[in-house]
Order: structure tokens, then C-alpha cells, then sequence
């Protein structure tokens, strides 16, 4: 049997220092950086990746945070299959904003039929939102699944990627 390929955007959105770009470049190119330089604009990476019979050509957009880079992020929305929200467990506030102006600002722009994962990225650190802290956010935000990572480490970056992908496969 032939593989089936498909091409799937995904992007990422939270605050600024959550670890969006550590969490892509931790599943594209399995390295982590200390040196943190916030994106300006969004920053584009492409992966594929093999799940059962299927081949996808996964392009992944590293969205700002920055509130000063917000009319331009709309635009970058458009297309989009998968959304990873992406918070802080050492920083509460990164999950608050994710209710507060995320959450909001994907419906409105997208819509509610996108699926939209959590990631609480960091958990190697000292946390402030503990594990089911982290369920009760993806509660309040809506989120399909949730996924706790560590993009130093690598602990859960493939599985969020790869779940994810399986998840939006089987329905299609």
C-alpha cells in the first residue's frame, strides 16, 4: 500500500518565553538552545513525518508573542489545521493569557472547529501550575489534549507532535 501524503500547518501560540521555538526545534532538529532571542514575526519550519500509512509534510509556524506583532499574526493564522497553545508551568500567568487573549483571539480569527492542543511546556523546572493544574486549564481553554513537555529534555515534544498528528489523520 502506497503512503498517503498530506500537508498540514500547525502553529504555535502563547507568551512570549514559553519555549515555542525550544519545543520546535527540539522536535525538528532534536537540539536545545540557552540562548533565547524572542521571534520576531514567525519563524517557519518544515518537517515530515511518517504516522501508520500516512506521510505529512508538516510546515510549523512559530507565531510572536509579543503584543506588538499582533496585527500581523492574524494573517499568519490563515490556513491552519492544528493549533498548539503553549504555556509556562513555572509561569501561571502564561496559562491565564492563554484563556484571557489566545483562546479569544483564535475564535474569532479561525474559528471553533480547529483542533487545539495544550502544551505546558518547562515541567522540568520547579512548577507553579502543577500537573492538575494543567488539566483544569485545558478544561477551561477547550483544549483536544494536552501534553506536558520539556523541550530541554525532550520529554514529551515527539509524543505532542506525533499524537497530535495521528489524532488529526484518523479524520480525515
Amino acid at each position: 500500500m502506497a503512503l498517503i501524503e498530506f500537508k498540514m500547518k500547525l502553529i504555535l501560540l502563547g507568551e512570549s518565553a514559553v519555549g515555542k521555538t525550544s519545543l520546535i526545534k527540539a522536535f525538528v532538529d532534536k537540539v536545545f538552545s540557552t540562548d533565547y532571542r524572542p521571534t520576531i514575526g514567525a519563524n517557519i519550519f518544515i518537517k515530515r513525518v511518517e504516522v501508520g500509512d500516512n506521510r505529512a509534510t508538516l510546515t510549523i509556524w512559530d507565531i510572536a508573542g509579543q503584543e506588538r506583532w499582533q496585527l500581523m499574526r492574524t494573517a499568519y493564522y490563515r490556513g491552519s489545521n492544528i493549533i498548539f497553545l503553549v504555556a509556562d508551568c513555572t509561569r501561571k500567568e502564561s496559562f491565564q493569557q492563554l484563556e484571557n487573549f489566545w483562546i479569544p483571539d483564535v475564535r474569532e480569527q479561525i474559528g471553533i472547529e480547529i483542533p487545539i492542543y495544550l502544551l505546558a511546556n518547562k515541567i522540568d523546572l520547579e512548577r507553579e501550575v502543577s500537573g492538575d493544574g494543567v488539566k483544569e486549564w485545558a478544561e477551561k481553554i477547550g483544549a483536544n489534549h494536552v501534553f506536558e513537555t520539556s523541550a530541554k529534555t525532550g520529554v514529551g515534544v515527539n509524543q505532542a507532535f506525533e499524537q497530535t498528528l495521528k489524532d488529526v489523520l484518523s479524520k480525515v
